[in-house]
């Protein structure tokens, strides 16, 4: 399925707002009498469609009663002709028009008309800066259209500019929100027709989704035959596409005359290249010769689109299948041509978006230092020029690169820092982890060692810890030793050096220590953690003791590995003398009068876990 059919669509959108527009004043009408400029007004609404004779009519009849005509329905009144104009391919004349009504209603919903099919022409002829401006000033003002047919139109114009962007989702987001709030039939012809597209154009369907059926039967109860042959001949090229050309011609022939009928320009011209696609996949060399030549046919020489692109290419093929490599030459070079224009085009529309894009943000950021009308004025005076235009844009995009290079490099100090952290500490208490702390402790103490300072190494473990998992779960346990922790950093200084050695063992180098200082900062310790009352979820308390092994440089020396040895040792020794005690390594003595006082003190205490 070729994108550029999607330019075949852009006039359907103003048919499909006419019919919705006869629907929300059916009862204004009755209310009126047929020769008023009001009722014609009205009654224009409801029959308008592409080259219609009751259209027209109804405009020459409107133009007579011109002195009768109030200044807002001289304006309604262009409107229509400019629509009028479009369908019959003159756009100077209709977006002359369509720019006074812009300019001079006061009437939001009309003005909101006249900016979507003013947008549609210049999207068609290839105004895009033009058309994605437009488009920012309708999507800024869609809140504040309440009128059904001006935001029908509104709506389905942004589908369409969505679509030819490739910006699908939002095409989806507008087309489903026209589906939920327009009820009526040609409103559900618009929204169904929109989200079928959008999602053929994202490659989401294949010609066997019933989707396909249900949108041309509801746009063929609403009277939108213009609407249904758009989508059919979709279809009709999408199973091409999928190899299905047998398929894909009755179809064709089936709306042919449809189509004939209607004399609607764009699929009058996408009909016969249609047909030439499926017949030079089928094999028909002939037929597909006469059809791509009927499709140049509609089209003055030196006209670029891709209806006169995919005639070439098939021309081409045709030709170059049956030798006659002169001629293939000659239309593969056209063809050639078509689609380096057609490229070109591609170059210039995203360029445009990109421009309009960063107008837009520019304007955001300065709205807190200038008024927005001003501001508006100013960037629009700087676009007149195409060099400022592209400086602006080169700049913006060095802007962001080095604002992303930034964000990035941030971004990885971050994780550095975390994951340095994440070597480093204890992932639950946040405490130094047993590698670190080991080569944290023996820097320290080297350093200690050459200024002739002392130090104490303290070792304590968590009496009976494993009871505490077991009756109440690991959860308990974790917060247990986070508090533990807690408590015991209370009593140390920022330089003293903490670690989880492994469970609930831990290990506190004390620089600048003597042994009874050692061993008053370990009972101490010894008190707070027994006084600690951890409150679980579930309301019950728990309460801790701990052993500590206490070894001081003045008897083990500098040498990590014998002191922390030392340490060990008076640990495991605390722990054999029933816990809940200090034990030094300091001295020849294992206990020190303090710890004997406070087990006799405690032995009246409940057992702690």
């Amino acid at each position: 399925m070729e994108w550029r059919r999607w330019a075949c669509l852009a006039s359907v959108v103003a048919l499909l707002v006419a019919w919705s527009g006869a629907e929300a004043s059916a009862t204004i009408a009755k209310a009126t009498t047929a020769a008023s400029p009001t009722a014609l007004l009205i009654r224009a609404e409801r029959i308008n469609t592409a080259h219609d004779a009751r259209f027209a009519e109804l405009l020459r009849q409107l133009h007579q009663k011109d002195a009768r005509l109030t200044p807002a329905q001289r304006l309604h009144l262009a409107l229509l002709d400019a629509l009028q104009y479009s369908l019959q391919g003159d756009d100077t004349k209709a977006t002359s028009l369509l720019r006074k009504v812009i300019k001079h209603s006061d009437n939001p919903s009309l003005s909101a008309r006249a900016v979507a099919q003013l947008m549609q022409i210049d999207f068609l002829n290839r105004r895009y800066e033009k058309a994605y401006k437009l488009a920012n000033t309708l999507v800024s003002n869609l809140p504040n259209i309440s009128e059904p047919v001006a935001r029908l139109s509104a709506l389905n114009q942004m589908v369409q500019l969505m679509n030819r962007v490739g910006q699908y989702d939002l095409a989806l987001k507008y087309a489903r929100q026209i589906q939920r709030s327009f009820p009526s039939p040609s409103g559900q012809c618009a929204g169904s027709l929109d989200v079928t597209q959008s999602l053929l154009y994202a490659g989401k369907l294949t010609s066997a989704s019933p989707r396909f059926r249900k949108t041309i039967d509801v746009c063929l109860a609403a009277h939108l035959v213009i609407s249904a042959n758009a989508l059919r001949l979709d279809l009709a090229s999408l199973l091409t596409d999928e190899g299905h050309m047998d398929r894909s011609i009755a179809l064709l022939d089936k709306i042919a005359p449809s189509i004939r009928k209607s004399g609607y320009k764009f699929h009058m011209a996408s009909l016969p290249i249609t047909y030439a696609q499926a017949y030079v996949k089928q094999g028909n060399d002939a037929a597909a010769s006469k059809s791509a030549l009927a499709a140049l046919s509609m089209f003055a020489p030196g006209k670029t689109n891709w209806i006169v692109e995919d005639a070439y290419k098939v021309l081409y093929q045709v030709d170059k299948r049956a030798g006659q490599y002169a001629q293939a030459l000659a239309y593969y070079e056209k063809y050639v041509a078509q689609a380096q224009a057609s490229a070109d085009d591609t170059r210039m529309r995203s360029l445009a978006y990109q421009l309009v894009k960063q107008e837009v943000l520019a304007n955001k950021m300065q709205l807190d230092a200038l008024h927005k009308k001003n501001q508006i004025l100013k960037l629009r005076q700087r676009l007149a020029e195409k060099a400022v235009e592209t400086s602006r844009l080169y700049i913006t995009l060095i802007l962001a690169a080095l604002i992303l290079i930034m964000l990035w490099l941030l971004k990885i100090k971050h994780s550095q820092l975390r994951f340095r952290r994440q070597a480093r500490h204890d992932g639950l208490t946040g405490v130094f982890n047993r590698q670190h702390f080991l080569h944290a402790a023996k820097q320290t103490l080297g350093k200690l060692h050459h200024s002739g300072r002392c130090a104490c190494l303290l070792m304590l473990d968590l009496d009976h810890f494993k009871r505490v998992n077991d009756s109440h779960g690991h959860a308990a346990g974790d917060e247990v030793l986070k508090q533990a922790v807690a408590t015991c950093q209370a009593q140390l200084r920022t330089e003293d050096v903490l670690g989880r050695l492994g469970g609930e063992e831990f290990g506190i180098l004390i620089p600048g220590c003597s042994p009874t200082q050692g061993l008053d900062i370990a009972n101490r310790m010894r008190d707070a953690l027994a006084a600690m009352k951890v409150k679980l979820v579930s309301d019950s308390v728990v309460m801790v003791s701990a052993s500590f092994g206490l070894a001081c440089s003045e008897r083990s020396g500098h040498d990590f590995d014998r002191l922390f040895g030392d340490a060990d040792a008076a640990l495991y020794r605390a722990k054999e003398c029933g816990r809940d005690r200090v034990v030094t390594a300091c001295d020849d003595e294992a206990f020190t009068a303090r710890d004997d006082a406070s087990n006799e003190t405690r032995a009246s205490e409940p057992a702690r876990p």
